[in-house]
């Protein structure tokens, strides 16, 4: 079963997004597994939130407590983390929810 993890970030300032942003397109293709899907979406001047669905639960768990080290290693630019998690459903025409 896919599992997706969506977390929203909200910095301290426009400057503290970029300087994160930039850390972290650098540091996670070498720290945190693989995924199905990822992207990022700018939702202000300073808040992002980061999308991924991974394969399974177990993964996107481990995938969870590897960038939770990367945030506190970069708490001096973050103001607030919430984080969501779940089952991907099917959202194709007609699908239907089992």
């Amino acid at each position: 079963m896919e599992y997706g993890r969506v977390v929203n970030l909200e910095f301290k300032s426009k400057d503290d997004l970029v300087k994160f942003r930039n850390k972290w397109t650098k540091w996670w293709p070498t720290n945190v597994p693989a995924a199905l899907s990822r992207k990022s979406i700018r939702t202000s001047e300073t808040s992002i939130l980061l999308l991924a669905t991974y394969e399974t639960e177990g993964i996107a768990e481990k995938a969870k407590e590897i960038i939770e080290k990367f945030f506190e290693m970069e708490a001096e630019h973050i103001k607030d983390v919430f984080a969501f998690h779940g089952e991907v459903l099917d959202d194709s025409a007609g699908a239907v929810m089992k």
